[in-house]
Parts: structure tokens; sequence; C-alpha cells
């Protein structure tokens, strides 16, 4: 074997390596929309704390886009303009002239995408269950998705759920579901949800809502699926919105 030969085998065994995603960590934040608790924009702070956690995936709860209180800007594309990050925008109801929804940043590319309308026959507000196929660098595929159920009504709620779960039940992509859902653990949408989902806070069942001990802010994985946790950490920020920042770590399981 020559050893022009070795020194090729050996660079295509770096790249390789160099290629493959073993972790993925995401973040996701209710951020009301840029609003901190004294009522100020708060979207360059929400930024640095993107880029000092160098999260791969962001989920964004109650984000605007194009309204009068956000001064007719896209907020998703501002924070994507922050972080170096590519941005995906959901509007789930018109708001004071534009739309308020749901955001979704990555560090890897977004292959597609789609926005459910959930159910609301309650008439309180429309939800949605955003989606974004990623693509790796080593060239698989997961399906990141996140969502904020009904906090009023119950039985909405339960349907949205419920709708959710369907929709993510065949996929052949690892899922990785954030959200706000506006409900703590004990809740038997949540109990149930559980069956089937592994909650990445389950053990530390640290407060995400600010003041008020509550956790309604989550991040699951599908049961039996290629993604396991590693880390589960809630940021200590109670200053730049009224839920805190929630932060997970998955890696893929190794073939046996």
């Amino acid at each position: 074997m020559s050893r022009r030969f070795i020194i090729l085998a050996l660079s295509l065994c770096i790249t390789t390596v160099t290629l493959a995603q073993t972790t993925i960590t995401v973040l996701s934040y209710n951020i009301n929309h840029g609003a901190n608790p004294k009522g100020r924009n708060n979207l360059i702070r929400i930024g640095q704390l993107i880029r000092q956690y160098k999260p791969d995936l962001v989920a964004i709860q109650e984000v605007d886009s194009a309204t009068r209180r956000s001064f007719h800007r896209n907020q998703v594309q501002q924070l994507a303009n922050l972080v170096s990050m590519t941005p995906l925008f959901g509007g789930a109801l018109p708001f004071q002239g534009g739309w308020h929804g749901l955001g979704i940043l990555s560090r890897f590319p977004i292959i597609a995408s789609d926005k459910l309308l959930l159910p609301n026959p309650d008439s309180t507000v429309q939800r949605i269950l955003l989606q974004a196929y990623i693509e790796l660098p080593d060239g698989r595929t997961i399906r990141f998705c996140t969502t904020q159920l009904d906090p009023k009504s119950p039985f909405n709620r339960g349907l949205q759920m419920a709708t959710v779960k369907k929709t993510l039940a065949p996929s052949i992509q690892p899922v990785i579901l954030t959200g706000d859902f506006n409900t703590d653990p004990y809740d038997p949408i949540v109990v149930k949800m559980k069956e089937e989902w592994d909650d990445a806070g389950e053990d530390a069942q640290l407060p995400t809502l600010v003041g008020t001990g509550a956790r309604i802010d989550y991040v699951a994985t599908k049961k039996e699926q290629e993604l396991e946790l590693v880390r589960y950490r809630v940021l200590n920020e109670p200053n730049t919105s009224d839920h805190l920042p929630v932060l997970a770590t998955y890696r893929f399981k190794k073939v046996k």
C-alpha cells in the first residue's frame, strides 16, 4: 500500500469523524414578544444568551412579526441576524397589523417546514405546531418541533396535545418536541404524553415560569428513538422574560 493512499485514507476518516453530529443541544424559550418584566425590548439580551450557550437549535414561543408593539419587525429574523442562524417563523394569529406565533432558529439547513393549526373548539386563541426538518452535517435528518398549548381551556389543551402526538407518531426521523404546554407535569394530558415521550426535565422538576414555582415549558423526545438525553438545564435568567430558558443536550445512541 502506497504512502499516498494511506494519507488519503486517513484524511477521509478524519473528515468522516468531523462531519458526524454526535450531540445536539436545543434551547426552548418563551420570550414574551421580546419584552422583559418591565416591558422593555430585550431581543439583544436573548441573542446574547443564545451566543453564550451555543445551542444548535432554538425554539421560540410568543414571538412577533410586523406588529406595532414590535416596531413592525420580524423578531425571529432579528434574532437570526444577531446569532447567525437560519430562521423560521410560523404565525398563529393576526395581531396589531402583523402576526404573533412561534419561531425556530437552526445552525444547520432547514430542508422543509410545516405549520399545523391545532384544534380550537372553545374559540379562545389559535395555536399551532411548527415543524422544521433539519439536515445535520453527517446527512441525517431530525424533526424539530415547537408549540404553545391553550392556557385557558383544558378541553382545547387536551385536543391540541392529542393532535401533536398523532401528527408526530409516524415520523421516520428522530423527533424533538419543545414548547410552552401551559400546564404542569401532573396534568393528565402530560402524564398520558409521557407514555410515548421522554420528558427531559422530569427528574429535575425545576420551575420555568418566573416567580411561580410552576414548570410549564418542556423538551421531549419520542421513546425508543436514536436520541438520548445527556444534560438538562433551566437557565437562571429571571429578568429577560416571564419564562426561563430550557436547555437540553442529546446524543445519538451508538449502534450495537
